[in-house]
């Protein structure tokens, strides 16, 4: 596997980078490779470098600032400018960083699909956020190091043992329960604050509020962690990598002739027909062998347009 960094347009604090990316196997190192087989993702501690942050910064970034920026960027738009796909099968592929919303009839789905042996260069938008939405505005502005990945984390103190968490003063949950005070008999800002900083909630409602606040809002702001980049292929419908059926592209590989019954004449005896029934057996069962050994390739590049928060930077 290999990456290609491409060209960037720094604007202020919103970045455009262009990937190129190579997943490359055969379906028995896949089968054998454990979940993260089949899949790309950056190497050698270069993200920063790759998505344009340490330009942004003129290298003076450390580790954990430019690690903090990434975790909370502003996705706005990814297209696939061009795939090529040499597997003899279709392919899901699904991105770290974008919502899967191409499905098949039994529902697995994917961020986008390529068709088997084929090459595509029609780009192709698979996501796009308008940041510029008041709830996205409001968010950021309001809650600035809030995103899916940390909401349940973050500002919260979990309590060994207890049912309950302190969570912190600015975290979204506490406004969410303050602005719901007339629906839940309750007030938040009745309960004492501990240390001028700390709330105490029961973990059940903190789940709740968290679940509620993720899917009716953070799931239209757009927010993303991007240090975890990575693309992954599939087999459709969830599939294995080594099935093979009649009815699937895998088994067209094998030759035909391969697959014609042998036929026994009126000349030929038992031992003869089957002997010869056994070679076809060893000959199927080694071209079957030779399908799920030989290595294949996809390619894809990619466009990413996300926006950094400029109080982080």
């Amino acid at each position: 596997m290999n990456l290609q960094e491409g060209s960037n347009n720094v604007r202020g604090t919103t970045i455009t980078r262009r990937l190129a990316a190579r997943i490359r196997g055969s379906f028995s190192q896949f089968a054998h490779g454990g979940q993260e087989a089949a899949c790309w993702t950056t190497q050698n501690g270069r993200i920063n470098d790759i998505l344009g942050v340490t330009e942004l910064l003129d290298g003076q970034g450390d580790q954990a600032s430019t690690s903090a920026i990434l975790k909370n960027a502003y996705l706005t738009k990814v297209r696939v400018l061009q795939t090529r796909n040499d597997f003899p099968l279709p392919l899901g592929v699904t991105l770290s960083f974008v919502p899967n919303r191409e499905c098949t009839r039994t529902g697995a789905a994917y961020a986008f699909s390529t068709l088997p042996e084929s090459t595509t260069s029609e780009p192709l938008t698979i996501f796009q956020n308008d940041t510029s939405t008041q709830e996205s505005l409001s968010w950021r502005a309001q809650y600035p190091e809030y995103n899916v990945n940390n909401l349940d984390s973050h500002g919260v103190l979990n309590v060994q043992g207890e049912n309950f968490v302190f969570v912190s003063k600015a975290h979204p949950v506490i406004d969410l329960l303050r602005l719901n005070k007339e629906i839940l008999n309750a007030d938040i800002d009745d309960q004492p604050l501990i240390d001028d900083q700390w709330y105490k909630v029961t973990k059940q409602v903190m789940s709740t509020c968290c679940q509620q606040l993720k899917t009716k809002v953070l799931s239209r702001v757009g927010t993303v962690d991007l240090n975890q980049l990575s693309m992954q292929i599939h087999r459709l419908d969830g599939i294995h990598w080594l099935e093979m059926s009649e009815n699937d592209e895998l088994f067209s590989k094998i030759p035909s002739h391969l697959l014609t019954p042998i036929l026994k004449t009126q000349d030929m005896d038992v031992e003869t027909y089957n002997q010869l029934t056994l070679e076809r057996q060893q000959n199927i069962k080694n071209a079957h062998s030779t399908v799920l050994s030989t290595p294949y390739a996809f390619h894809a590049r990619l466009e990413l347009e996300f926006e950094l928060m400029p109080h982080a930077i």
